[in-house]
């Protein structure tokens, strides 16, 4: 049962109590005043010497009291039928309370649920964020090193150990600026990018030749890029 519905029959009880309450007051009023012409009745029977109208007071005595006999089976039924409508409303408005507590506990759930959706969305967007953020930071091109070298030392990898390590150390002691792998690149630079930039930004190139660098892919690539600066 719906919380209207209940909220209406309620109204429609309240009106069926007033109703009743209503009816009620006349029978009130009428017992009230047959019991006043009852004391009346009393009075004039002790007050009269004359036996026959004692004879016609008390008929009159015994009627009214008939009267107010039925007027108040009247009153009675009436009132018990007011009793039963009072206990209906009762009823109506304690399972009204219940269905609004229902609501309210629906309500109160739906916005834990609403929060809480709205909690894991934000969540979720702050993770796309930072993955987006992430994802940007992975894909775009890193600052060009604008850094102007004096020499650039192309090399193979395998004659750092014996060579070209502490010969770049002995550049460094006399003053000049390397640009050497080891030293130079970061951690997420690109090494096409960085190498072709060191190449750009050096004043002068030395080519550490050996077997191991004919073998190689990228210090040729950087020899031809020394060639191509001259």
């Amino acid at each position: 049962m719906s919380i209207e519905s209940i909220a209406r029959e309620i109204a429609n009880v309240d009106r069926e109590i007033n109703s009743i309450e209503r009816s009620i007051q006349p029978i009130d009023a009428s017992i009230t005043r047959k019991r006043k012409e009852i004391n009346s009745l009393f009075d004039r029977i002790a007050k009269e010497k004359d036996f026959k109208r004692q004879i016609g007071y008390q008929k009159d005595l015994a009627r009214k009291n008939e009267e107010i006999g039925n007027l108040e089976k009247q009153r009675s039924t009436k009132s018990k039928s007011l009793a039963d409508k009072q206990k209906k409303k009762l009823d109506l408005q304690s399972k009204l309370q219940k269905e609004n507590q229902k609501e309210r506990d629906k309500a109160k759930k739906e916005q834990k649920e609403i929060l809480s959706l709205q909690q894991q969305i934000t969540r979720e967007m702050q993770k796309q964020k930072i993955q987006s953020l992430h994802s940007f930071d992975v894909l775009k091109p890193n600052l060009i090193d604008q850094t102007n070298y004096d020499v650039f030392v192309s090399h193979a990898s395998e004659d750092k150990e014996d060579f070209v390590r502490d010969f770049v150390k002995c550049l460094h002691e006399y003053g000049l600026k390397v640009w050497y792998d080891e030293f130079t690149l970061r951690v997420g630079d690109s090494l096409r990018r960085s190498i072709d930039q060191g190449l750009k930004n050096s004043r002068y190139g030395i080519v550490v030749l050996s077997e191991a660098f004919f073998n190689k892919e990228w210090p040729q690539r950087e020899l031809d890029g020394l060639f191509a600066r001259e």
